[in-house]
């Protein structure tokens, strides 16, 4: 009659940590979403005004909105952001503009009805205001030319 023998097996305990990581990230990824959330909410403080400085710059671009004129009218609309401007202010606006942010983005969406004629004035305003970077935005789709 022979004895068996058990060895036990050389690499000893073995621990799953793949579940222990998943919780890890996702603490992570609160903490990162809460703390970007808290950072925007910083209570309100009365900052004192200078006559001196630089204004910070603008983040995002700045995005003209041309929408086809009304019934009865022959200029188009334009939006800055959610501000209506008439065109005849429009070089003066962007000019202040680029003063702030002189290598601001200007992004223009144009309503598909209108020829680029009624477009033409807000390219060239950009131009006159020292705006290089603008964009013609266009939706995404349609047919490619043959």
């Amino acid at each position: 009659m022979r004895l068996r023998t058990f060895r036990k097996p050389s690499g000893g305990s073995h621990v799953n940590v793949t579940p222990l990581i998943d919780v890890v990230m996702c603490l992570i990824i609160f903490y990162l979403m809460v703390g970007h959330l808290a950072a925007g909410r910083s209570s309100s403080v009365n900052l004192p005004t200078s006559t001196t400085g630089r204004p910070a710059d603008k983040a995002g671009p700045i995005v003209i909105n041309v929408v086809a004129p009304d019934e009865g009218q022959t200029e188009p609309i334009l939006l800055i952001g959610e501000e209506r401007v008439l065109q005849s202010q429009l070089s003066k606006i962007l000019k202040d503009m680029s003063d702030i942010s002189p290598n601001a983005e200007v992004q223009i969406r144009a309503d598909r009805a209108l020829s680029y004629g009624k477009v033409a004035p807000i390219l060239t305003a950009c131009r006159d205001a020292g705006l290089v970077s603008v964009k013609l935005v266009a939706a995404k789709g349609g047919k490619r030319p043959a």
